[in-house]
């Protein structure tokens, strides 16, 4: 491997690696507006020009490629000239909007503008002015004054999903950025042209003008909208007037973002998942537990009441349980010990499918955790618990509806009639709770710690990212009361981690894995194997 000298440090780097990627990983920022490691090279910004020892003028470090031998500056006098001219340039004609900008707080441009422009500029003509909140698409803003052409959203659109909306039209200052004519911003990716604008020129409505960045609280976790599993930043609003018991500022989930995993998502989310926070905060929660008509249950009788009903129906061998393959592992897990404890059910884990896997990150199953929900509990369909349930064959019906979208929810029309008790244990109220007799809450996704399988097989972890709703709480510490309550022997469970060893103990598929090895990136289990497919 080749031995470059950067800033007299000596690093080797692989073949075919560029001076400003050898410089980067070594944690040696060189400045950059149009280089993205998720897209081709376009070497148009002119912001990472670099000294190379020997060669006849400065040279853009995101095209070279490294060489045996050489040696680059990048911080002394001339380079620093530079790029102070360079960040003159791009400041002529964009406006010095900041404060009202929404890209302020995470601007590429202002970070460099302080880092290593000049402060003063030597135009005295006026800014050439361009159109403002122009919409592109049905998540997409535009404000094209304050492009500078750094080509990353053209190439995106181009050569990760193949659309090519957007290009560049006419030439010099009167250069922008915009639409080729018919066609709208609209493809299911189109939020992260907004992600890797560095500047506000793409901003994203949903969440342009909410909230300052300064006030968000940014917690690493995976979506929950699909079988893929890609991997999130989730960011809560913190405001001093929503202080909560725990001393956190939560103010609700404000925005989502990709995370970097080039095991599953690479740099990228769909629309969807970026926007599934919306329908959670939307969605009516269940506060409390409920009788059946929807009266508030002291939490211990209620637990009481369903650990009693799930014995003695498991007794009889009348126990059915639908799972929910958006559950965390934990829950899941902790889901089995209970049947296993009272002797046995019916046990079947929902399918929710929609629509058809695309080309990039989209599936089909809309279930989070099915590959870990058919390793726990089998691959029995909650079709068959069901239709067992309508048929008359059951006497106690537990219902796990953490679903994010209504229309999944699963159909239990004329099926309360059918059993003595009807349990739902969930965080929303929606078409299954209605049905229920007895109602728990449980925390819903961003509410609680735990891990998750996604199609290829690889456990990930989900985090909390704020507190739960009301009196939810996580569902394997639910599973474990209902364990009480049913009079078996608590496990003593008291965090997600020791439930989470104890299934590795247990089952197959996550034999060798452990918690603390996780990882936010995550581990591949020991069988992957896709489910429900």
């Amino acid at each position: 491997m080749p031995r470059v000298t950067i800033d007299g440090v000596e690093i080797e780097v692989p073949a075919g690696t560029t001076v400003l990627q050898a410089a980067l990983s070594r944690g040696r920022e060189v400045p950059h507006y149009c280089y993205h490691p998720g897209l081709s090279i376009a070497g148009n910004c002119r912001m990472c020009l670099v000294e190379i020892e020997k060669a006849p003028k400065l040279m853009i470090a995101c095209q070279v490629p490294v060489a045996d031998g050489m040696v680059v500056h990048t911080r002394n006098q001339k380079v620093k000239q530079a790029q102070a001219s360079v960040m003159e340039f791009l400041l002529i004609n964009h406006p010095l909007d900041c404060p009202i900008c929404d890209q302020a707080g995470e601007c590429r441009l202002q970070e460099y503008a302080v880092e290593h422009g000049t402060g003063v500029s030597r135009h005295d003509v006026g800014k050439v002015i361009q159109n403002k909140a122009i919409d592109i698409g049905r998540h997409i803003m535009l404000d094209q004054e304050r492009c500078i052409q750094c080509s990353r959203c053209v190439r995106f659109c181009n050569e990760v999903t193949g659309t090519g909306e957007l290009d560049f039209f006419q030439r010099g200052d009167q250069m922008k950025i915009g639409l080729y004519p018919g066609k709208r911003l609209d493809n299911p990716y189109s939020g992260n042209t907004a992600d890797i604008c560095p500047v506000g020129a793409l901003t994203v409505k949903e969440f342009r003008f909410t909230t300052r960045v300064w006030y968000l609280k940014n917690t690493p976790s995976v979506c929950a909208g699909c079988a893929k599993g890609c991997n999130l930043m989730v960011a809560v609003g913190r405001k001093q007037e929503m202080m909560t018991s725990s001393g956190q500022m939560d103010d609700g989930i404000k925005r989502i973002l990709p995370r970097v995993n080039e095991e599953v998502n690479g740099h990228w989310i769909c629309d969807e998942g970026r926007l599934s926070y919306q329908e959670l905060e939307a969605a009516e929660r269940l506060p409390h537990a409920q009788d059946g008509d929807g009266s508030e249950l002291d939490w211990e009788a209620a637990v009481a009441r369903a650990g009693e009903s799930i014995r003695n129906a498991a007794a009889a061998g009348r126990l059915g349980v639908i799972a929910s393959p958006r559950a965390t592992n934990e829950t899941l897990h902790a889901l089995k010990k209970l049947i296993d404890g009272v002797g046995g059910a019916k046990l079947g884990a929902q399918r929710i499918h929609r629509g058809e896997d695309d080309h990039l990150l989209i599936r089909a199953d809309k279930g989070a955790n099915s590959t870990g929900a058919a390793a726990i509990t089998g691959d029995e369909d909650a079709a068959a618990v069901i239709t067992a349930a309508k048929n008359g064959e059951l006497d106690t019906l537990v219902v796990m509806g953490d679903l994010l979208d209504p229309a999944d929810t699963i159909d239990l029309n004329g099926v309360a009639d059918k059993v003595e008790e009807l349990i739902h244990i969930g965080p929303f109220v929606d078409a299954s709770s209605n049905a229920a007799h007895l109602r728990l809450p449980v925390a819903a996704w961003a509410e609680e710690d735990g891990t998750m399988v996604n199609c290829d097989g690889r456990v990930q972890l989900v985090r909390r990212c704020h507190r739960p709703r009301g009196e939810g709480r996580p569902g394997w510490a639910v599973m474990q009361e209902l364990m009480e309550g049913a009079g078996l022997e608590s496990p003593g469970w008291s965090r997600w981690g020791e439930v989470y060893d104890a299934l590795s103990e247990e089952v197959g598929a996550f034999r060798g894995t452990k918690s603390a090895a996780i990882g936010l990136l995550g581990t591949p289990t020991r069988e992957p194997a896709s489910a429900g497919a």
